[in-house]
């Protein structure tokens, strides 16, 4: 008689049994393949079950016997892949998702990409297994989504193109991906804002900033001035943030909006963690600002809650009094991450390098600070028209047509500028 396969114990001891344990040793080539794989296999078993236990441990040996073994785990794992749906894999998609490095999300991100599956994708992909999703499928989706809002459409496929990569990947611990492979072969365009964000004057500033409420409007001084901050950002900052004595301002952390256990937390990414250095013209007006407007204590928020002190401003109230504020200086098209855009801008014609740009405004990616330094474009091809004149010795038909055109154009820019500046004159008039 051959010698059994495997071993049956009653845990936690024969003379008082509360279950069964089945176990064999993990087949050699396996762990050869996988190192990561224990050196026995077990399965637990209710005590009325040992010929359950003993119809396991002989379906494993046989599949040791025909070469077809595979650990339980990836056994399970397949047969979940082959039926789970999109539906039932979002949730726990959503729940272990992470940031690239390794932290957990934001709770406004968590927020964000739950709600655009319940709006968007879950209706459309629910009930379909993961295994049958393809690209001619997810084409004939994202035909049935509002071609009249692109961000709808970008911000639901990103989800759809998220779940799948995941799918397609290996387990942490080494388990078979859910699906084959990534079916996805084309992507959506990222859309483009309609036309070109125009930085804001500092005149624009200046009058935006006097159109704020006097316990608000510093909130646009420090977003512009000190290197371009984010509305989370000013939302959050404190009293013990500001360090005159070497015209400091600490950027620590960032207003919560979607996290009901807390109002603030760290900022957007790492590199958002830092210093900037404020201008010594804000320096009196700041301080002022705090006497008038802001509680003692390090503790204290510069800008406090409407109803409650102790709790920073939430930023849709900074933007309601900054959407008035705007409107009341001309420039109705400008946001309040305009203000950051337009600092990042007036800091990359000053000439501040990459490295400064991407210091400046807490950038990780590159790409986001090379924006600041091509909106600067403009500038360089004028010094390099000045440039070009220096070269022209003789004057020709063409050379005095390109000097008056170029004198028309200036002409026109002034005529702009000027327009620009009898409006704001007649508002200051209107305004005594």
């Amino acid at each position: 008689m051959g010698r059994r396969f495997g071993t049956i114990k009653y845990r936690p001891n024969k003379e008082h049994p509360k279950y069964i344990s089945a176990s064999y040793p993990t087949p050699i080539e396996a762990r050869e393949l996988d190192p990561t794989l224990p050196e026995r296999q077990s399965r637990n078993f209710p005590l009325s079950a040992e010929i359950d236990a003993r119809a396991w441990l002989e379906a494993a040996r046989k599949r040791i016997e025909a070469g077809a073994w595979q650990p339980d785990r990836d056994v399970r794992r397949q047969k979940v892949a082959s039926t789970i749906t999109f539906g039932e894999y979002f949730p726990q998609w959503l729940a272990a998702r992470t940031r690239a490095d390794g932290t957990p999300l934001r709770a406004s991100s968590r927020s964000r990409l739950d709600r655009d599956a319940a709006n968007h994708v879950l209706p459309y992909f629910a009930h379909v297994r993961l295994a049958d999703i393809t690209q001619s499928m997810v084409d004939r989706w994202l035909a049935t989504l509002p071609a009249d809002q692109p961000y709808v459409r970008a911000h639901a496929y990103k989800v759809v193109r998220a779940v799948l990569r995941t799918a397609s990947k290996p387990g942490d611990d080494g388990e078979p991906p859910l699906i084959a492979a990534y079916p996805l072969t084309r992507g959506v365009a990222t859309p483009k804002r309609e036309g070109a964000t125009v930085p804001a004057t500092p005149q624009e500033v200046h009058a935006i900033y006097k159109a704020m409420p006097p316990e608000y409007r510093m909130a646009v001084y420090l977003a512009v001035f000190c290197d371009g901050l984010r509305i989370g950002e000013v939302c959050a900052l404190q009293r013990g943030d500001i360090d005159f004595a070497h015209r400091i301002l600490h950027i620590r952390r960032g207003r919560l909006t979607e996290d009901p256990d807390s109002k603030v937390g760290p900022p957007k990414t790492a590199n958002s963690i830092r210093d900037v250095k404020i201008p010594p013209q804000l320096i009196q007006t700041l301080h002022d600002f705090l006497d008038d407007h802001v509680e003692d204590g390090d503790d204290a928020w510069l800008f406090h809650g409407v109803r409650d002190h102790t709790q920073p401003v939430h930023p849709n109230t900074i933007r309601t009094h900054f959407d008035h504020a705007r409107r009341k200086a001309g420039r109705p098209d400008l946001r309040f991450h305009d203000l950051r855009h337009s600092a990042l801008t007036w800091l990359a014609a000053e000439g501040a390098t990459l490295k400064e740009l991407m210091e400046s405004a807490g950038h990780s990616d590159v790409s986001a600070a090379i924006r600041y330094q091509h909106a600067v474009d403009a500038r360089r091809d004028a010094l390099a028209e000045r440039m070009g004149e220096k070269l022209m010795a003789e004057d020709t038909p063409e050379t005095v047509m390109a000097r008056i055109r170029d004198i028309d154009r200036k002409i026109a820019e002034l005529e702009t500028l000027k327009a620009k500046e009898k409006l704001l004159l007649q508002r200051l008039m209107q305004d005594m």
